[in-house]
């Protein structure tokens, strides 16, 4: 770690800029080159850049143009500065809180049948069980794959609830929650979840590289949390109880999941049994 917390600022600089590039390559080896161009287009044009308060964010994206690109860019070198150096926790915070809405990808409207999403689990299956639990994850929580990561991470510490007909109610932590993406509560089948904790994840693989594995198998994981939704909706599932499922929309937020969570645990137990054809114990 880097200290130099008495700044009161945090200055763009030639050096900073050069260290950013080789903590990408040390923390993140498996990362695309694709990324990796992106990163190399839009940091430099930020030198000479002295990063104080909120405003400054609004002088960022008027030197790199707001764009979905360009939002990631902004958002991966926030965290280079809170994890590479001590005391500018509170200044990255203020910068977050400060970023624009992160613009839309073109909407996606593909949605994989049951026959691809079964074929995308035999296929991971053989690469580990580090991607064979991911899977299970994203499969029977519909959730992001961030959060699927977290989960198998830290199932140990995250508080758990046993839901009396063979599944447990997952309650994940507040920094998760990020813009419109606040995931409370994830559920998953009982032998699932025993599974998981079984699994050794020193070794973590990152981010880039379990979606790597997995457009190797034939489907990016987004697709699971597509397919979820679709199954829930076809159950006649209200679009409300699945936001709240999924985290997707933040007026949900944690103060309205003590009244949400009754109606998911009797939820999931249909879902339980309706998509997957698990029975109550």
């Amino acid at each position: 770690m880097v200290n130099y917390a008495s700044w009161k600022c945090f200055e763009i600089t030639d050096v900073v800029i050069q260290d950013f590039f080789r903590w990408l390559r040390k923390d993140y080896p498996g990362m695309k080159p694709k990324s990796i161009k992106q990163y190399e287009y839009y940091i430099p044009k930020l030198k000479g850049l002295t990063l104080c308060s909120k405003r400054d964010v609004d002088k960022v994206f008027r030197i790199l143009k707001l764009s979905k690109p360009s939002y990631e860019t902004f958002s991966r070198f926030l965290t280079y500065i809170e994890k590479r150096y001590d005391g500018y926790e509170t200044l990255v915070l203020k910068l977050r809180k400060a970023l624009p809405k992160k613009p839309k990808a073109r909407e996606d409207t593909y949605i994989p049948p049951d026959t691809k999403v079964i074929s995308l689990g035999k296929c991971l299956e053989k690469q580990g069980e580090i991607y064979a639990a991911i899977y299970k994850i994203l499969l029977y929580t519909g959730c992001r794959g961030t959060e699927a990561r977290y989960i198998l991470e830290h199932i140990h510490e995250l508080k758990t609830v046993k839901l009396d007909y063979g599944a447990v109610r997952i309650h994940l932590p507040p920094e998760l929650q990020r813009g419109s993406k606040n995931e409370f509560v994830v559920y998953l089948p009982l032998n699932v979840y025993n599974e998981l904790l079984g699994i050794n994840t020193e070794s973590l693989p990152h981010q880039d590289t379990i979606e790597d594995k997995f457009r190797e198998c034939g489907l990016p994981l987004k697709y699971l949390r597509k397919w979820f939704r679709q199954k829930l909706k076809l159950m006649r599932i209200d679009s409300e109880t699945i936001e709240a499922f999924q985290g997707r929309v933040k007026t949900i937020g944690g103060k309205h999941y003590t009244d949400w969570i009754p109606v998911l645990d009797q939820e999931y137990k249909k879902i339980m049994e309706k998509i997957y054809g698990i029975y109550p114990c």
